[in-house]
C-alpha cells in the first residue's frame, strides 16, 4: 500500500508526457479563426536544448491585445486572379493580402503562394509577390526528428517611378525599372517535444527549429542595357543582402495556431519576439485586417515599469508623453519608429493615480491618447 501511495504521488508531481504526432486536422482551413498575442520584448524565456520530454515555461509573456485572424475564401480578395490555385486567403492591415493553398496528401501542406502589400525589403513600394515554388509553411503529419529542406524564390519587378523619391534621389544612377530577387533556403528540424506553458494553458507540443537563409538582391535596368545588380547602392536598408534567421515553432494537436513562435535575435542566443496562442478569455480582441497606427501601454494598471508598444506606424520621429489629470506633462521621450517597436519605461517616480499617455508625430499631430493607471503595492 505504501508503495502504491508513493507511486501515485510521483505521478501527480511529474505527470507523464506523451510524444505526439501532429495530425492533419491541425492545419488551418477556410472558416477558422486564429487568435494570437505578441510579446516583442520577451524576458526570461528559456528554450532549453533539443531532446525528448522537455518542459518550457513561457508564463511571463505579455501582450496588450489579442490579434484575430480569419481564414477566408480567396474569392473575397482583390487579387484572386493572380493566384488561381489558391484556396485560402488572409487579409492583413493596410489592405495587404496573402494567398495560400491547402494540399491534402502525405504529407498534407499549407503553401504560401504570395500576395499583395508593401515590398519585402522596405523600399516602400506596393507590389504583388509570387513565390516559385510555393513556400511550405505548415505540414502534417509531423513527428519528432522529422527533417525537411524548404526552398523558394521570388522576383518582383516594378517601375522606378514607384520608388519613393527620398530613396531614388540617393541612387547614383537613374534607372527605368527595378526588380527585387529573393532566394529562400530553410532547414526545418523537429528537435524536441514536451509540455509548453503559456499564459492561459499547458500544451503537449512538438518543437520545430527553422533556420532560414535569405539572400536579397536588387537589380536596375537602364534603357536597353541588361539588368545590373545594384544591391550595394541601396541606402539605409538592413533587409538587403544575405542573412540567417532562427525561429522555434511549437505545434500541438489542441490548436490550429502554433502554440508559440519564438524568433531569435541575430546572434541566435536570445528570444527577440514571441507570438503565442491567446486564451479564449481575453476580451481586448482586434482583427488583424483592422489594425491601425496606434500605441498601447501594458501592463495597465502598472506598478514600476510600463511597456509602450507601437503598431503600424509610418517611418518617422515620434514623441511619447505622460500627463497627470491636470494636463501637466510628467514624462516624455522621443523615438524613431518604423512599423512595430516596443519600449520599456521606468515609471517608479510617478505617484499612484490616473494619467494620460499620448503619441504625437513629428508635425505635432496627436495620433492617440489613452489612459494609464499607476498603482503602488
Amino acid at each position: 500500500m505504501k508503495h502504491f501511495v508513493l507511486l501515485l504521488f510521483i505521478i501527480i508531481q511529474n505527470p507523464l508526457t506523451a510524444q505526439i504526432v501532429l495530425q492533419t486536422s491541425t492545419l488551418p482551413r477556410v472558416g477558422d479563426t486564429l487568435r494570437t498575442a505578441i510579446d516583442n520584448l520577451p524576458g526570461n524565456i528559456s528554450l532549453l536544448p533539443s531532446g525528448a520530454d522537455q518542459r518550457w515555461d513561457f508564463t511571463t509573456l505579455q501582450s496588450p491585445f489579442t490579434r484575430q485572424t480569419v481564414i477566408k475564401s480567396p474569392g473575397e480578395g482583390r487579387f484572386q486572379n493572380q493566384f488561381p490555385t489558391a484556396n485560402m486567403l488572409i487579409e492583413l492591415a493596410e489592405g495587404a493580402e496573402t494567398y495560400y493553398r491547402f494540399v491534402n496528401g502525405q504529407p498534407s501542406t499549407v503553401q504560401l503562394l504570395g500576395g499583395f502589400g508593401k515590398d519585402p525589403v522596405g523600399l516602400g513600394v506596393e507590389v504583388i509577390t509570387k513565390l516559385n515554388p510555393p513556400l511550405v509553411e505548415r505540414r502534417a503529419p509531423l513527428r519528432y526528428r522529422d527533417n525537411n529542406l524548404v526552398k523558394s524564390a521570388l522576383t518582383i519587378p516594378f517601375s522606378a517611378d514607384d520608388l519613393p523619391r527620398a530613396i531614388l534621389d540617393q541612387l547614383p544612377i537613374t534607372p527605368d525599372s527595378l526588380r527585387i530577387r529573393i532566394a529562400l533556403d530553410r532547414q526545418e528540424l523537429v528537435d524536441a517535444w514536451g509540455k509548453l506553458i503559456i499564459p492561459g494553458g499547458i500544451y503537449d507540443v512538438l518543437r520545430q527549429k527553422r533556420t532560414e537563409i535569405r539572400d536579397v538582391r536588387v537589380d536596375a535596368r537602364l534603357g536597353f542595357l541588361p539588368w545590373q545588380d545594384i544591391t550595394g547602392l541601396i541606402p539605409n536598408s538592413n533587409m538587403i543582402g544575405k542573412d540567417t534567421s532562427v525561429s522555434y515553432h511549437f505545434f500541438s494537436n489542441e490548436a490550429k495556431e502554433p502554440i508559440a513562435v519564438v524568433t531569435m535575435n541575430n546572434a541566435g542566443n536570445r528570444a527577440q519576439r514571441v507570438e503565442y496562442k491567446a486564451s479564449n478569455g481575453t476580451t481586448d480582441v482586434q482583427n488583424v485586417k483592422a489594425l491601425k497606427p496606434s500605441m498601447y501601454a501594458f501592463p495597465n494598471p502598472a506598478i514600476v515599469n510600463v511597456r509602450f508598444e507601437f503598431s503600424n506606424l509610418n517611418p518617422g520621429n515620434y514623441k511619447v508623453s505622460i500627463y497627470n489629470i491636470l494636463g501637466g506633462e510628467v514624462w516624455k521621450n522621443y523615438y524613431y519608429i518604423n512599423g512595430q517597436r516596443i519600449e520599456k519605461v521606468d515609471i517608479s517616480h510617478l505617484r499612484k493615480g490616473t494619467y494620460l499617455y499620448s503619441l504625437q508625430d513629428e508635425r505635432g499631430r496627436t495620433i492617440v491618447t489613452k489612459r494609464l493607471v499607476v498603482v503602488r503595492p
